[in-house]
């Protein structure tokens, strides 16, 4: 009315641009919503246009307004129409972006039309009536510019009274839905929905901890945890006020109360259902019985147990105690668990029993045990729960463990309850009558080689043969018992003296040189090691049975596999204390390396110069000194410390063949010996290879040595695992050559490189010829079949110059050199380098087996040197 049409869409554009920066909008919505002012303001204009009777009434401000003129009012309504087209079409751009977010045309239209066509309708009048005022004076602008604040309040405050409304309104569809809802899934949605849809925010969450900035937020309370009601991606230009944090603050209440009804309702429903999964599956029977007596509740097991149908009504149903007839679930209940209920009822108290019976429906009875508990209600007991289990099968295994409670259920001898039973009674009479009783402690043999090697079922049929040789061997009043495993015990009453008890020890001992043929066609010969102890006035059982053990164990000690030993307190008693604690200093000693490692120099004797050296283990005992192998080594078999201990001994051997090579250029050939126990474990070959890969050693340098008797054990174990270690690039000796029962023809069926002539041979060699013989005769057969011999045990020079003579190749001995430690061989090996001898330099040392070849030494040679200072090499 007052400006040309292009100044008047221009102007509204003008004025969106101020207020989307006055409200700091986005450039892309604020470039959306200038766009959406100037398509509605242009529909505006051109509807006023096409209306409007006249152009420019009204346009200069204090122009006459022609009175009484039709066509003053055609322009003020065709303003009224552009207005109402703005309005149109700026409705319909609103409710387009509304139904893409997912309303509906019908809401999206129907949103506040009523505060819109009175903002519009007023907006509107007072337009027109500025525009009037404003034509006639320009000055009344002034005044004409209070209406539109006046409005602008009024609506607002209106506004504000809607917003009001709606978040009383939608706090309270969100109580309504949050507490409709039983699952927390579903109240969580609910609530966060709500707050979205309240709050005016893109994001709502309820997590354990509030992380987002610029949020608003608010604390649940829940029975098992805390959680944060939070909300943000609000418009910037609408910041959070304390009337949100309010709303919030409601909603998060909302949310406590609907959660908490949640999780107590999932809580009961829960427990009832695991209350129902528990008593369903468990294997006792649960009963339940009311005050007056009757049956309210039965699971599964207690209806199979007592033959009841699963709604608790048996076929035929018991008489109960007072004559009437028991029908199940709601009547009243039987004797049996009627008499139970009562009885803790009345006490208030649980009522247990373990061994009782219930009275089937078929009429038979159940063994049962049972728990009965009062169900409390206030002061007094208004029920009873009954739990029974079926000891049916309890009853059945101890009536057979009543019968088999004494006896060993393989051989069927009397086992170690029985025979300490009758040793109690036995000892009891001697301390009465003064008799004189005799234990006898027997241990088989070599047993668990036959049990793995054979298996369990042979190893079975082996200790049931032993049990009836040996009850073949003793009088009828003796008792012959299986104590455990591969032990058998046996008492000898009324002994005269221990003649009577080694008597019939060597009775056994000759019932078991007969072979034992066993299932599967194998023949075994199989011994027994007995230990025998006598009762005296001062002794238990437990003593007898320790000292019967000792002397057992004595004789394996001794090597003497098939033999017995008589209890000698002086000796034994001692004995086997000190060995208790010298097997604990042992493995202490293993743990701080108190274990050191001599060598013994093994000289070439026909090039007068070190060949090699034996590894040999020394312990260096903090309160006994230095001992000597004898001293530990039979312990170490017998625990099995052997086998670390072996593993230490190898490692430094390995470590010191190297630091030779390294330090003097000698690749000296470093013997170890491989206990029985380490060559009988399992995984011998990866051990070594392990070891000689961690010290980087010259496969090459390391000779291991087993004892002929060993060899000798299992000749195909042995070829097997001989043939295993030459893969490896070790050499292998066969030591104490001739103190076993091989002949000289085995040595041609192993991979030997070195044979070691036991000291036993060179003992008189110089004037027995048949030790000479022999001796020359190994030489011979070992230079056959393509390896070297060594001499052990040279003692004299008169021995060396024999053993010369014959042509061995190596020997060693005290009288050539003493086991010494690296540190005192390393000070032989330099003064021989120093002087010029020739200790097998490595470039000039054969890889393959036998003896070592090179140029004749010198007059001063290192055996020279060993023989001039034997006493100062040895130490």
């Amino acid at each position: 009315l007052l400006v040309p049409s292009g100044l008047t869409v221009l102007t509204l554009a003008a004025a969106t641009v101020v207020a989307q920066a006055i409200r700091r909008r986005p450039l892309a919505k604020s470039a959306f919503n200038v766009g959406q002012v100037l398509v509605s303001a242009g529909a505006g204009v051109v509807v006023f246009r096409l209306l409007s009777p006249v152009t420019g009434i009204l346009r200069y401000p204090g122009a006459p307004i022609p009175a009484g003129s039709g066509l003053l009012y055609g322009a003020l309504a065709a303003s009224v129409a552009g207005a109402a087209a703005y309005m149109v079409v700026n409705s319909l751009a609103m409710s387009s972006i509304l139904v893409a977010t997912g309303s509906t045309w019908r809401s999206a239209a129907s949103s506040g039309i009523d505060v819109r066509l009175a903002f519009h309708v007023a907006s509107i009048a007072v337009a027109i009536t500025t525009a009037v005022m404003v034509a006639d004076d320009p000055w009344l602008l002034v005044l004409a510019m209070v209406p539109p604040v006046i409005l602008r309040r009024v609506l607002a405050e209106q506004f504000e009274a809607r917003r009001d409304r709606a978040r009383v309104r939608g706090l309270f569809d969100a109580t309504l839905r949050a507490n409709r809802s039983m699952g927390e899934d579903d109240v969580t949605a609910a609530v966060l929905a709500s707050a979205r849809s309240l709050l005016r925010c893109s994001h709502a969450a309820l997590t354990d901890r509030p992380t987002v900035a610029g949020s608003l937020r608010s604390r649940v309370v829940l029975p098992d945890r805390h959680l944060w009601l939070t909300v943000w991606g609000r418009s910037r230009t609408e910041p959070f006020d304390p009337a949100d944090q309010g709303l919030l603050d409601a909603l998060a209440a909302v949310c406590t109360g609907a959660l908490s009804n949640a999780w107590l309702y999932e809580e009961g429903r829960h427990q009832r259902e695991r209350l129902s999964a528990i008593t369903s599956s468990m294997g006792e029977g649960v009963c339940a019985v009311s005050g007056g007596g009757e049956v309210t509740f039965l699971n599964p097991a207690a209806c199979a147990m007592l033959g009841w149908s699963p709604s608790g009504r048996p076929s035929e149903p018991p008489a109960g105690s007072d004559g009437e007839r028991a029908l199940g679930l709601g009547l009243l209940a039987p004797a049996f668990l009627l008499t139970p209920a009562r009885r803790c009822m009345a006490t208030e108290s649980t009522v247990t029993s373990y061994d009782s019976r219930f009275e089937r429906a078929d009429g038979s009875f159940l063994h049962v045990a049972f728990t009965a508990s009062p169900i409390m209600g206030g002061d007094a007991a208004e029920g009873a729960v009954l739990v029974f289990r079926d000891i049916t099968e309890r009853k059945q295994f101890e009536e057979q463990l009543s019968r088999h409670a004494f006896h060993d259920a393989l051989t069927g001898l009397p086992n170690r309850r029985l025979f300490l039973d009758h040793l109690d009674h036995a000892l009891k009479r001697a301390d009465r009558n003064g008799d004189v009783h005799a234990v006898l402690f027997a241990d088989v043999d070599r047993f668990k080689v036959i049990n793995d090697s054979l298996g369990h079922t042979a190893g079975d049929h082996l200790l049931v043969a032993i049990a009836q040789r040996m009850r073949a061997s003793l009088r009828p009043g003796d008792m012959l018992a299986r104590f455990g495993g591969d032990e058998f015990t046996i008492l000898l009453e009324q002994v005269r003296d221990a003649d009577d008890a080694i008597a019939a020890a060597q009775r056994i001992l000759d019932e078991m040189r007969h072979p034992v043929s066993l299932p599967d066609g194998h023949e075994v010969f199989a011994t027994v090691s007995i230990g025998i102890a006598l009762t005296t006035p001062d002794k238990t059982r437990d003593d007898l049975l320790h000292d019967a053990d000792v002397a057992m164990y004595r004789t394996k000690g001794r090597g003497r596999s098939g033999q017995f030993e008589v209890f000698d307190a002086e000796a034994m008693g001692v004995r086997s204390a000190e060995r208790i604690e010298l097997e604990t200093s042992l493995r202490r000693a293993l743990e701080e390396l108190e274990l050191e490692v001599h060598y013994q120099p093994v000289f070439s004797l026909s090039e007068r110069r070190i060949a090699g050296v034996e590894a040999l283990v020394r312990w260096n005992h903090p309160q006994r000194g230095m001992l000597g192998p004898s001293s530990f080594i039979g312990l170490a078999e017998e625990s099995g410390l052997i086998l670390p201990l072996g593993r230490q001994v190898l490692e430094d051997a390995c470590r010191q063949a190297r630091r030779w090579l390294e330090t003097f250029g000698v690749r000296l050939s470093v013997g170890v010996n491989l206990s029985a126990r380490q060559f009988q474990q399992h995984g011998l070959l990866e051990d070594i290879e392990g070891v000689l890969l961690a010290t980087g050693v010259d496969p090459a340098q390391i000779c291991l040595e087993i004892t002929e008797s060993l060899a000798m054990d299992d000749v195909e174990r042995t070829r097997q695992i001989l043939l295993g270690l030459k893969a490896l690039g070790v050499r292998v000796a066969i030591d104490d050559f001739g103190t076993g029962y091989s002949a000289l023809g085995y040595l041609t069926q192993f991979p030997v490189d070195v044979v070691k002539i036991d000291r036993s041979f060179v003992e008189d060699v110089e004037v027995d010829p048949v030790k000479s013989a022999i001796v020359a005769a190994v030489i011979n057969l070992s230079e056959a079949i393509g390896g070297t011999t060594v001499v052990e045990g040279v003692e004299t020079r008169a021995q060396l110059d024999h053993l010369r003579a014959l042509g061995c190749p190596e020997g060693q001995g005290f009288h050539l050199a003493r086991p010494m430690p690296a540190a005192q061989l390393d000070e032989l090996l330099r003064r021989a380098t120093r002087s010029g001898k020739d200790l097998h330099p490595a470039g000039r040392r054969s890889a393959g087996p036998g003896p070592v070849r090179s140029s004749p030494p010198g007059p001063s040679a290192a055996l020279g040197v060993a023989e001039q200072e034997a006493s100062t090499v040895a130490g």
